[in-house]
Formats: structure tokens, sequence, C-alpha cells
């Protein structure tokens, strides 16, 4: 399936944002980093793809929190003892469409921002490109920065059901939904085997 003049909207949208904010910067990975160790280890996972990695400096930063779970003074890609395959459209050096396939796919904080129409056919190509593990993370909670042109078109605020509706495919992989949502009390964070 061809994108559409939505997606590709959206994704010239995305480039000029990269080129002019220091958003997109990949941190929102940090939190996930335990759960995929898991997910490597127990899997055997030798490659890595993350789609949608941003400006990738999660894999740049260095942990000094003596309390996180990354040991202190580790990059994430020596944590989970695996090199990553960086890919974002919208971020030239990592623009390169990836080739082959990758034990675990990563596509943290990424789908939120594609059209709806064209969640189909980017949902086919992370399973395409998998061959053991997905791992995909959203918020469902509304978001604040909407760069698009066209936010209605985005799955904004969609919920933890209406995700699993919209990622759930019959492939022999093991699929994990990870979806946060901001309440009054707090941040709270669910996962899914789909």
């Amino acid at each position: 399936m061809k994108p559409s003049e939505q997606y590709l909207a959206a994704l010239a949208d995305a480039t000029r944002h990269h080129a002019e904010h220091k958003t997109y910067s990949g941190k929102f990975l940090r939190p996930h980093a335990p759960v995929i160790k898991e997910m490597v280890d127990r899997l055997g996972c030798k490659t890595i793809l993350d789609y949608g990695c941003g400006k990738g400096e999660q894999y740049t930063w260095r942990n000094a929190d003596q309390t996180g779970s990354i040991p202190v003074g580790m990059t994430i890609e020596e944590y989970w003892g695996v090199p990553v395959t960086k890919f974002d459209p919208a971020y030239p050096p990592f623009a390169a469409e990836p080739m082959g396939k990758f034990d675990l796919v990563i596509c943290t904080h990424v789908l939120g921002s594609i059209p709806v129409l064209d969640l189909p056919w980017v949902v086919d190509r992370l399973y395409s490109l998998s061959n053991k593990a997905l791992y995909i993370a959203e918020k469902i909670a509304p978001v604040k920065k909407k760069v698009f042109q066209k936010p209605d078109l985005h799955p904004f605020g969609w919920s933890a059901t209406r995700w699993m509706t919209a990622i759930k495919r019959e492939k022999p992989i093991e699929v994990v939904l990870s979806v946060r949502e901001k309440r009054a009390d707090g941040v709270f964070v669910e996962r899914f085997n789909l």
C-alpha cells in the first residue's frame, strides 16, 4: 500500500519539526528498557530495529541514576547487549530504509503520529520486519503537542482496547503493547501481550 497524502504531509511536518526543535530525542524509550531487556534475553534476540527512533539520543544517553534499572554508566545498547538499527524516516541521519528482518522491532510513541488511514500498512510493515517479537508503546491520553497539519486524522487519545484492535495480527511472533496514561493520581502504565 502506498502512503496517503496525509501520511506524506505528516512526514513533512515531522521532518520540519526535527530540524527546528530539540524534541523527538527518543528519551521516552528509557522507561521501557527493562521490559525490552527481559524480552531480548528470554527470546535470544541478536538484532533489534528501533522503528521511529527520533534523533536516537536514547542510545547515547548513559544512566546516572543509582536507583534505576539500567546499571550506572551504561547506554541502553550496552544494557541490552545488542546493537540497535535506528530508523526514522523524518530524521535524515536515520532515514535509510531498514534492510532484512530483525529479531525484535521496537516502536515507541510513533504510531500515534501516523494517520489512521495509514496505520494498517505501517503495522503490517512492523510485523514484516520482525522474526521474533514486536514491542509497541503508545500514550493513550491526549497529547499536548500536535505538530501535524490535521491532528484530527491521527489516533490521538485512543483507548488501549482500540490500540489492541489496530495492532493485533495473526502472526507467529510475540507482541507487547505498552500503554501510558496520565491521570490525576499519576501516570498509569499497562502492558498487554497480544
